[in-house]
């Protein structure tokens, strides 16, 4: 009754127009939500009052109020409405506010109110910790305005300069790659397109200048802070790190590992640091992608779009809106390149197309150029008639004291003319590891599934070890056997050693042969070294790309790419049996200015040389192939049984000097 007779309120007018805008937009089922809960009374507004402005003027009163300044109330409001909409209204008297600006949520796109709820719970989410989360009520805590776009005081005061410290240790970590690159590797990042380099040069360029001093202002004002305060932050960070996003999360961290394999092939390539680096440029890249560039973005979203989108759909869905925000354009993104998939099909492509034209053991001009030098450093060792499997035992054990074993080698075993080219051409590396390859700086010769400094590292090995502690311990113990005990040869034993015999020539040296097998048991190859006939055609192949180039620019001794030092005299650490026929050849006692005995030539004739053998192991035409996989072994003209020792030549040095001397002699009468 009570109730009844109370008079019933009203709200002054324009209140419930200031309390929607308070409150922010919503939702239809969400305000029905809040009905429900809250509940009360149902208040109507009073009317306006009229407006007597537009009436017309013979009918409108205006009483002038004088105040203690002597100006009417109507002068001040006019001279107020003078300054613009930009300023506040002075106080008595024209005094201008001078309060600092705040951005508000007018600098934000306009968005329905169910998209704002599900930026706020990204924001919201832990990865992010933007927004704070108040749980049921943030719908209260969004009511007033001041708190709608409202920043917790956490992101502002500690996690932007986490951010910050997170950029910088990237940055500095990739201009550490640019900088301890030797300058080989430096010219490539500033000319190369491989996405790599492209990679390099843009993060090489990035500064955190601005960004550190907008992170000082965001800090600074961490206690009032709001999204809209954020855009010139956001702004400046994305400017950077979008144009390297669309590589890719993964492909961005392979290009880091890709450098440091590149960086690692160099000599002297401090390889400790080198790893460091890119355990801290990979780490470092994953916090940027993970906590910044996902971690942010709905930041992002907010001033740049009018609608929400899911990570990373949304880098997708809104590019136009992203860019036209940052001030970017699509020109400044780096791209990934072409998937894997398609590159290795290329790539396959291209391969078949090298191999059409690439013959395995080719007998070409550069051999014949190889059986005639090998002939000038050792004239009559026969090397200008192999067909005829001439045995060179006699001729190169005073020279090379070979291993037992390599005594017992029957001149029809194509074994024969295999060990002693590799020690010829082990001479002839022993000079060649002093020249300063940079193979690497060559992208074709880089791309081979092989380095040549491990190829000529190993070499030795493949007589050292292949031939004399493997392949002669079976030879020496079978021919042994076979001189103590007439029926060895037919015995298991003896066979399963012939066995182990033949296969190895085949897996260690000879990938053409063909035999018998006196078993069907295959052993397993042991080698722990890349197949010498690979291994041949492999340093073929970089030679002659190399002799090419140095043919090309000898004119004016110019820079030869792969080779950093070609017009160098060469250098052997210890005189060989080698080096001291190529120093008189090439005229090594005259000065430098008109010496021949240079690393250039030294490349050729070594090149030659190697030839030589990729041709006897694989081509299967060569004489290598047409010998009888029979004769294994010397056998005695007299008993028939194994014969262990040949007369030796003493003559090597005076037929070579007989040689040089009839060369000059006819160079001279020409």
């Amino acid at each position: 009754m009570e109730n009844e007779n109370r008079p019933k309120r009203t709200l002054e007018p324009g209140t419930l127009d200031k309390t929607r805008k308070n409150i922010g937009p919503i939702d239809a089922n969400e305000a029905l939500f809040m009905q429900k809960k809250l509940g009360g009374e149902v208040l109507r507004e009073k009317l306006s009052p009229a407006d007597y402005s537009n009436m017309p003027a013979n009918r409108r009163r205006q009483d002038v109020v004088v105040k203690a300044s002597g100006r009417s109330a109507s002068d001040i409001s006019s001279q107020s409405a003078s300054f613009g909409s930009s300023f506040s209204s002075a106080a008595v008297g024209g005094i201008k506010a001078s309060a600092k600006k705040i951005r508000t949520d007018d600098d934000l796109p306009e968005i329905s109110a169910h998209d704002l709820k599900l930026m706020d719970k990204t924001m919201m989410a832990p990865g992010c910790d933007i927004k704070p989360d108040f749980g049921l009520f943030n719908f209260f805590y969004r009511m007033s305005a001041k708190n709608r776009e409202r920043v917790q005081k956490k992101f502002g005061e500690y996690i932007v300069r986490r951010h910050v410290d997170h950029i910088q240790s990237f940055i500095g970590t990739i201009k550490t790659f640019i900088q301890i690159s030797p300058d080989v590797y430096k010219a490539k990042i500033a000319t190369e397109t491989d996405l790599k380099f492209k990679f390099l040069r843009t993060v090489g360029k990035w500064t955190l200048r601005d960004i550190k001093l907008l992170a000082m202002d965001v800090e600074n004002a961490s206690d009032y802070l709001t999204v809209p305060m954020l855009i010139p932050f956001v702004r400046a960070v994305y400017r950077q790190l979008l144009t390297v996003y669309y590589i890719g999360e993964q492909q961005v961290s392979l290009l880091i590992k890709d450098i440091y394999t590149d960086l690692a092939e160099f000599p002297n390539a401090d390889k400790a640091k080198l790893q460091t680096l890119v355990k801290q440029g990979v780490t470092e890249w994953l916090y940027v992608h993970d906590q910044i560039i996902q971690g942010m973005y709905p930041l992002l979203m907010r001033m740049s779009s009018d609608e929400f989108v899911e990570f990373p759909d949304f880098f997708k869905v809104k590019i136009v809106e992203i860019l036209k925000f940052l001030g970017i354009s699509k020109f400044d993104l780096l791209l990934p390149e072409k998937k894997k998939k398609e590159k290795k099909q290329e790539e396959a492509q291209e391969k078949k197309k090298q191999e059409v034209h690439h013959i395995a053991g080719e007998k070409n001009e550069i051999v014949n150029m190889g059986l005639k030098i090998l002939d000038q450093l050792f004239p009559q060792a026969g090397f200008l008639h192999l067909e005829r499997h001439p045995d060179l035992f006699p001729y190169f054990n005073p020279i090379y004291n070979f291993e037992d074993g390599f005594n017992v080698i029957a001149p029809e075993n194509p074994l024969q003319v295999t060990i002693v080219l590799i020690l010829i051409i082990e001479d002839f590396l022993k000079g060649c590891r002093n020249i300063k390859f940079n193979i690497e700086a060559d992208e074709k010769l880089a791309a081979y599934p092989d380095k040549l400094d491990s190829a000529m590292e190993d070499w030795a090995s493949y007589y050292e070890d292949l031939f004399a502690k493997k392949l002669g311990d079976y030879l020496r113990s079978y021919v042994n056997s076979i001189y103590s005990q007439k029926e060895y040869a037919q015995s298991k034993f003896g066979k399963e050693n012939l066995n182990n015999i033949l296969w190895r020539i085949k897996f260690y040296f000879l990938p053409n042969y063909k035999f018998n097998a006196p078993v069907l048991q295959k052993p397993v190859n042991d080698a722990k070294y890349r197949p010498l006939a690979a291994r041949t055609d492999y340093i073929r192949s970089v030679l002659t790309a190399l002799v090419r180039r140095i043919d090309e620019n000898s004119a004016g001794k110019k820079t030869v790419l792969g080779v950093l030092n070609p017009w160098d005299r060469y250098t052997f650490d210890l005189p060989n049996a080698v080096s001291k026929r190529i120093d008189v050849l090439l005229g090594a006692k005259r000065d430098d200015d008109v010496t021949a005995a240079t690393n250039a030539n030294l490349i050729k004739y070594t090149l030659c040389t190697v030839s030589v053998l990729d041709w006897w192991i694989n081509n299967p035409s060569s004489p290598a192939y047409d010998a009888n996989s029979s004769k294994l072994y010397r056998i005695s003209e007299k008993d028939g049984g194994p014969l262990f020792s040949v007369p030796e030549r003493s003559d090597q040095n005076q037929l070579f000097a007989e040689g040089v001397k009839k060369a000059i002699e006819a160079k001279r009468s020409k």
